[in-house]
């Protein structure tokens, strides 16, 4: 199997701009933004100058389709903006999944790749939480959080907390805003993809 990370970027064309809506409920979070429906806040990292992107929607299905989506990851290039490639290698010893993954981030500008572990689902208060841990990479870092919760019989509330941090020299305020759109965006593909909508990819 070729894991080679890749060897030119990515040239694909940006996200538009989020625009800016009610402040979140979280203390110290950002100012939220609204995408088509979409409630995403940045959520500071404790005295770091980073914040994860955290976006929450309800998704017109049941928790089944909205579950069997999020861990179809050999899928996520065919839906979801910035995949380039998404491989299972195989299950860890701890029961959880060994992903490796190609995603264009910085609008474009850069490919990047990493090895990562998405765990196994944690349950806690009718919620189920899948959450990644970063093995390697061209990255410095690059985490995913994936929170879904039964509403009723057809509907789902999910949310997606990202957090990447290139290995580029860029300004924090640059990655902070990727993080808060890329969770936007790539909780809308989802959402379109499970509701049977279509998502267009760029």
């Amino acid at each position: 199997m070729d894991l080679d990370p890749p060897r030119r970027p990515a040239l694909s064309q940006g996200s538009g701009a989020l625009r800016l809506a009610a402040a979140s409920e979280e203390p110290g979070a950002q100012p939220v933004a609204d995408v088509v429906g979409i409630a995403s806040a940045a959520i500071p990292i404790g005295g770091t100058g980073y914040s994860r992107g955290r976006s929450t929607a309800v998704v017109k299905a049941p928790i089944e389709r909205v579950r069997a989506t999020v861990l179809s990851f050999e899928r996520y290039p065919e839906f979801m903006p910035h995949y380039k490639k998404c491989r299972v290698l195989g299950r860890t010893p701890s029961g959880g999944w060994d992903v490796y993954m190609e995603v264009s981030a910085l609008q474009g500008a850069v490919t990047m790749w990493a090895r990562i572990e998405i765990q196994k689902p944690v349950l806690a208060d009718g919620a189920e939480t899948y959450s990644s841990r970063f093995i390697s990479g061209n990255v410095r870092d690059l985490q995913a959080v994936w929170r879904l919760e039964r509403i009723d019989a057809g509907s789902t509330r999910v949310s997606l907390e990202v957090f990447l941090r290139p290995k580029l020299p860029l300004p924090k305020r640059l990655i902070n805003a990727e993080n808060m759109e890329g969770s936007a965006r790539a909780l809308a593909a989802l959402r379109a993809r499970v509701e049977g909508a279509g998502v267009a990819r760029r």
